[in-house]
């Protein structure tokens, strides 16, 4: 993880309390200090209210193409090439006190091999499983000077920040190696901590209310593989080695119910030439997510509703509410192209295209 304490340190909390309304104001700034919030939005986006009894859901997804030490390389004679691409989830619920109730941490590394003509070893459709499900699989435990895998030192950070503010995990103070310096934290994680903080920070500064409630359970899953997009390098033009990623989070009720859904999906493109050699610029390595693209994702012209992605996934986000897993699940589809189905007069009025990685996202939770 490289080291972004400079960054975690300017992100700050700022929390007013609304008299006699039970609303906590949430807001981030640069500032470095904290007081009331301003009436005016602020450059870092509008604060969010949270009603007492009510939760706000916070999702972050950041995706970035590895190159460099333990990532991405170059075919040679002697060993095949490494396309990687790291894609990091984090998940909060803030309740109307500003206190992180929940917190979920995951990551996927996608990494497709290609030889030293450029032709994909990595079979089309390969599945790449997050680090929390790899579990012990990931095979971290060795390299540990706690014994602890990476999905247990997680677990460890995730824990820590439940039950204190954005402002207060934005502050966690970290040595120059990156690593925390609280005894309690460093005895359950010990690997740098720079980007595990800004990601739960980002996904505090995204949080929103829309339907979650205290009480209700915060799930975040995903599903990533190998697009068939990708393509091996020819006389024609480089190769494409695509790896598409699907993730969101929700919270369910007692009852089995959604109450609120952030769904999110990336692409990540890495070019390969003839001769095995990574094409593309290694100094951009920042993904940007589709939610995030909006219109820049340039759907609107394949799209027989005329809805860009974005604006298709926040109708099914709102399509979801309401239905528990198993009622989305069965969701009606066209089963050569995961299409919602023109049967489904109620998701078709705003949304038509593939929904089934959305609805694998979902029943990992059950």
């Amino acid at each position: 993880m490289k080291k972004l304490t400079a960054i975690v340190l300017t992100l700050l909390l700022c929390v007013g309390l609304l008299a006699g309304c039970g609303i906590t104001v949430v807001q981030y700034t640069g500032e470095g200090a904290v007081s009331p919030a301003p009436e005016e939005e602020t450059p870092s986006g509008e604060p969010v209210e949270v009603p007492e009894g009510e939760l706000a859901l916070g999702f972050n997804m950041v995706a970035n193409l590895a190159f460099g030490h333990s990532g991405s390389a170059n075919a040679t004679a002697e060993a095949d090439g490494l396309a990687q691409a790291n894609v990091d989830i984090y998940a909060v619920t803030i309740n109307s006190e500003g206190v992180i109730v929940d917190c979920k941490i995951d990551a996927i590394q996608c990494k497709v091999n290609f030889d030293a003509a450029g032709q994909l070893i990595t079979p089309v459709g390969t599945e790449f499983l997050s680090k929390m499900e790899l579990k012990d699989d990931y095979a971290m435990r060795g390299a540990s000077g706690i014994n602890a895998e990476w999905f247990e030192q997680v677990e460890a950070l995730e824990e820590y920040c439940i039950g204190k503010t954005p402002e207060e995990v934005a502050n966690i103070a970290l040595d120059d190696a990156g690593k925390a310096t609280d005894a309690d934290l460093i005895a359950g994680i010990t690997m740098p901590l720079g980007d595990f903080i800004a990601g739960v920070v980002g996904a505090c500064d995204n949080a929103r209310v829309s339907g979650a409630k205290e009480g209700d359970t915060l799930y975040m899953h995903s599903v990533s593989a190998m697009s068939d997009s990708s393509k091996s390098a020819s006389d024609e033009g480089d190769g494409l080695a695509q790896c598409d990623t699907t993730a969101g989070a929700y919270t369910i009720a007692a009852d089995g119910t959604i109450t609120d859904i952030e769904l999110d999906c990336v692409q990540t493109k890495i070019n390969i030439n003839t001769a095995g050699e990574i094409t593309n610029d290694q100094e951009a390595t920042a993904v940007t997510t589709k939610t995030n693209l909006e219109y820049d994702y340039d759907m609107l012209k394949a799209s027989p509703i005329g809805k860009e992605w974005f604006e298709q996934t926040n109708f099914f986000e709102d399509y979801c509410k309401g239905k528990t897993v198993d009622a989305v699940a069965a969701t009606e589809v066209n089963p050569d192209n995961g299409h919602v189905a023109e049967s489904e007069v109620d998701l078709v009025a705003g949304c038509t295209m593939n929904i089934n990685d959305f609805v694998v996202v979902l029943t990992k939770s059950k």
